[in-house]
């Protein structure tokens, strides 16, 4: 089974790996560059957690002058990769989420209080869900910081455009919405709408799903929960099915 890994450095070469570890080919074709912005100021008032959506939130608040005055703060993760580069940055009190932003405001609703002080979000400038919004509904006084700015790929690597071209492809993994939309409008600026109609297309969410509506391709799988460790599992599946 070959599959396009459409991830941003330097997740698009580990995910390479583990699929390769799993007997897998993989192309690569990022669809996004990631580009961090310093946060260097927080403002005044009391701050009781850090809340962190994205593992690129977590890789830009190591580039930030403001971590050592975070590090002893609870941190409210989206899911288990981000929750362990929390971890490994030197934080302790990491809570994990579900793996979607819309479901992480129950987790801080259940151990956070409105009356304790702000909660800072660190992102992109690119949300899927208003977390500041639903948090605020509750009582919460929230501060999003954007840390980090995902910037859309003009082409296909020549490997990948080969790789649809010659109809050699399996599956792509779509990561986002974003990287859903992406996958469309290279898809037909390259004149491949036909071609990438039989790549299934594997995603990590419903809204990832929903975001290739316009393409419209044959067959489409969504993992079971929002996570890298699901969408890999739903490929080995994939793979051992068409083995047998």
């Amino acid at each position: 089974m070959r599959v396009l890994v459409t991830r941003p450095e330097p997740d698009a070469s580990s995910t390479k790996a583990a699929l390769e570890a799993a007997g897998l080919e993989a192309v690569l074709s990022p669809l996004m560059t990631i580009n961090f912005e310093p946060v260097e100021d927080l403002g005044a008032g009391h701050v009781q957690a850090i809340i962190v959506t994205s593992r690129n939130a977590v890789r830009a608040l190591a580039k930030s002058p403001v971590l050592q005055g975070l590090i002893n703060l609870p941190v409210f993760a989206v899911g288990p990769r981000s929750a362990r580069d929390a971890h490994d940055l030197g934080f302790h009190g990491v809570m994990e989420g579900p793996g979607t932003a819309s479901e992480l405001p129950e987790l801080i609703i259940s151990n956070a209080n409105p009356a304790g002080g702000r909660l800072i979000h660190f992102a992109g400038y690119k949300l899927s869900f208003d977390l500041e919004g639903a948090l605020r509904d509750r009582g919460f006084d929230v501060q999003t910081k954007r840390c980090y700015e995902a910037q859309g790929a003009r082409q296909f690597t020549p490997a990948a455009q080969d790789a649809l071209r010659s109809r050699h492809l399996d599956a792509v993994l779509l990561m986002s919405p974003e990287a859903s939309r992406t996958y469309v409008r290279l898809v037909g600026s390259s004149g491949l709408e036909a071609e990438a109609a039989e790549v299934a297309c594997i995603c990590i969410s419903g809204s990832t799903a929903q975001a290739l509506e316009p393409f419209n391709p044959t067959a489409v799988r969504v993992a079971e929960r929002a996570n890298f460790e699901e969408v890999l599992a739903l490929v080995n599946r994939m793979a051992e099915q068409s083995r047998s």
